[in-house]
């Protein structure tokens, strides 16, 4: 009934994440071309946890921009675990 495409148990899509504005913020100085290379390593990481290889000023920022997206994944995860039990009081 729903028009979202079938994955495989493997595949990983997390469908959206969460892009700062500091992240916009240091494509400021790129050309054109290196923005759209920093932007894709941002949307493959963040959307399928996939790397490439990048070119080494690309790579320096994506560095930066890593430790970020990581939490965010980790905060997804644990947010699939339900939070925190409930307690029975007497």
């Amino acid at each position: 009934m729903n028009d979202w495409p079938d994955y495989e148990e493997d595949d990983i899509n997390h469908g959206s994440f969460v892009f700062y504005e500091s992240f916009f913020l240091s494509m400021e100085s790129l050309k054109f071309e290196e923005i759209a290379m920093f932007l894709d390593a941002i949307c493959r990481y963040a959307l399928y946890e996939k790397t490439s290889d990048l070119p080494p000023n690309i790579e320096g920022m994506f560095k930066l921009v890593k430790p970020q997206l990581d939490a965010n994944l980790r905060k997804r995860r644990n947010g699939k675990l339900g939070g925190r039990p409930i307690i029975n009081k007497p």
